[in-house]
């Protein structure tokens, strides 16, 4: 993808966002603070994954730090897509985009297993469940289901843009301070002291798997949670198997938790619009069922 490209995608952005309306992007993929971009819009070659807007300081940090994390990931033996980690000016100073090729909508794990009927022998679950292998404390992966691409064979996975990695003493290496400009500032240091403690639960197999059956919920398969269960308690060594009942009440934390960091968005996008008369520069939505919007 070439700069001149990714400038006119972030002036679309940067339109939507004005317009508080993403109707004219072409949306592929929505976390709870990032949004996935296929471009060009008519027929994407890329899927362009918008992080935030950084310093030049921050975004090399950042960059460097995906980077290393890339390389880890396919030193586990886990295949990703070719990743690159890319800039455009912005009135802050950059945003960042992590940018890949575009996939086949259809071969992402929450589509193939709508297509499918449920089965704890099911391929795609035993890789999902085998790539947890290589989580230990210093690094991770997020391996919810709509995070990898299955084309019959093997598991893909496309979510590199947080870096799960972690010091030997436990400190997350990711930095969170740009993110935390998406809300108000009396709330930062505790809004991101409790977003620390949920990537935190990466840290641990456990953790990994509870999230991706809790997601599997978020998505409306709920006839796979059986099935997951069993596939991963199979296959990772735990001191005691995984239960429904704790990748429900996972679930119920995040409804708790997401919400609330979207209402402290919302505050925060008035005080930038109203007060100060200075844009925006996320888009609010949540993927849990409450009242919300783009």
């Amino acid at each position: 993808m070439s700069q001149a490209e990714l400038a006119a995608l972030e002036a679309a952005v940067a339109d939507a966002l004005r317009a508080r309306d993403d109707s004219t992007l072409h949306v592929v993929g929505r976390g709870e603070i990032t949004i996935a971009l296929g471009w060009p819009f008519d027929e994407p070659r890329f899927a362009c994954k918008r992080i935030t807007p950084f310093t030049d300081d921050e975004f090399r940090r950042y960059a460097s730090l995906v980077d290393e994390y890339v390389d880890r990931v396919r030193a586990c033996g886990l295949a990703i897509p070719d990743t690159t980690v890319m800039a455009t000016e912005h009135p802050r100073g950059v945003v960042g985009y992590v940018v890949q090729p575009m996939l086949e909508p259809s071969s992402f794990g929450n589509q193939v297993l709508a297509a499918a009927e449920p089965d704890p022998d099911h391929p795609f679950l035993a890789a999902v469940a085998d790539a947890l292998g290589v989580v230990d404390p210093t690094f991770s992966i997020d391996a919810q289901v709509t995070n990898f691409s299955w084309d019959g064979a093997t598991a893909t996975l496309v979510d590199v843009g947080t870096p799960f990695l972690w010091t030997p003493d436990g400190r997350l290496r990711f930095d969170m301070r740009p993110f935390a400009k998406m809300i108000p500032a009396p709330a930062r240091r505790s809004a991101m002291r409790e977003l620390t403690a949920t990537i935190d639960r990466w840290s641990q197999p456990r953790g990994v798997a509870v999230d991706i059956v809790a997601n599997l919920i978020r998505e409306g398969l709920t006839a796979w949670v059986d099935p997951m269960l069993t596939a991963l308690n199979r296959r990772i060594d735990l001191d005691r198997p995984i239960t429904a009942r704790e990748a429900q009440r996972h679930y119920e934390d995040d409804v708790a938790t997401f919400p609330r960091l979207k209402r402290l968005q919302a505050v925060e996008r008035w005080w930038q619009e109203t007060v100060r008369r200075r844009p925006y520069e996320w888009f609010i939505w949540t993927l849990y069922d409450i009242e919300s919007g783009a």
